[in-house]
C-alpha cells in the first residue's frame, strides 16, 4: 500500500482525510484486510510518517510499515521501497493506494480472483477507459518496476504489457488528488 505522497496539489495530508469518520489511510487497510485477511500488509509511508505510524498503531494495524526516505522524488521510490520488502517467497504484489476511498473489498476480491486464473498476467483495474491500480503484478515484472522513476507507477509499466487481465472498477475511477476531487468524495 502506497501512503508515502507529499498531497502537494491537495494542500493536506490525504491519508489523514477523513471519510466515514475514518481517515483514507484506514479505508485502504481494512480493503487490504478484507481481500487479502492473511497476506503480509506493507505500508510505504514517507511525508506525514510519524502521523501515519500512529494512526496506525492506533488501529491495531499489523501491518508493516516501511519508510521511504525518498517519497519526494516520486512515487516509483515507494513502490520500489514496497517491493523490496515484501517476502521472497512472493508470487506477486497487490498494490493500492490510499487515495481511492471507494475501493473496498469487494473489488479487490474480483481483481484477485481474475488473476488467479491467469498468475503470470499482470491483472488491473479498468476505469475511465484506462487500466490502472489497484493491480497485481507477478513478481516477473518486479525488476521492470524497480526501473521506473519519478511519479512512474505500476500504470506506466501496464501501458507496455504484452499480456493484462483487465478487471472493471468504477470505484477506482476516484482517487483524492485536489480540493475538488475531496468536494466530489463529501
Amino acid at each position: 500500500m502506497l501512503a508515502a505522497g507529499g498531497s502537494r496539489r491537495l494542500g493536506l495530508p490525504k491519508q489523514l482525510v477523513r471519510y466515514r469518520a475514518r481517515p483514507l489511510l484506514l479505508h485502504a487497510v481494512a480493503a487490504a484486510r478484507g481481500a487479502l485477511p492473511n497476506a503480509p500488509l506493507i505500508v510505504v509511508v514517507g511525508a506525514e510518517a510519524l502521523r501515519l505510524r500512529l494512526t496506525l498503531r492506533r488501529a491495531r494495524c499489523t501491518a508493516q510499515i516501511v519508510a521511504n526516505s525518498l517519497w519526494a522524488q516520486g512515487l516509483a521510490t515507494s513502490l520500489r521501497a514496497g517491493l523490496e520488502a515484501a517476502p521472497r517467497t512472493s508470487r506477486a504484489a497487490l498494490v493500492l493506494l490510499v487515495d481511492q476511498p471507494r475501493v473496498s473489498s469487494v473489488p479487490l476480491e474480483r481483481l484477485l480472483a481474475a488473476w488467479r486464473r491467469r498468475p503470470g498476467v499482470p491483472a488491473a483495474a479498468s476505469y475511465d477507459g484506462r487500466s490502472g491500480v489497484p493491480a497485481i503484478l507477478p513478481r516477473r515484472l518486479w525488476t521492470e518496476l524497480r526501473s521506473l522513476h519519478g511519479d512512474q507507477g505500476a500504470r506506466a509499466l501496464l501501458r507496455g504489457s504484452s499480456a493484462l487481465t483487465l478487471v472493471d472498477m468504477p470505484e477506482a475511477a476516484l482517487d483524492i488528488d485536489t480540493p475538488a476531487d475531496l468536494a466530489k468524495l463529501r
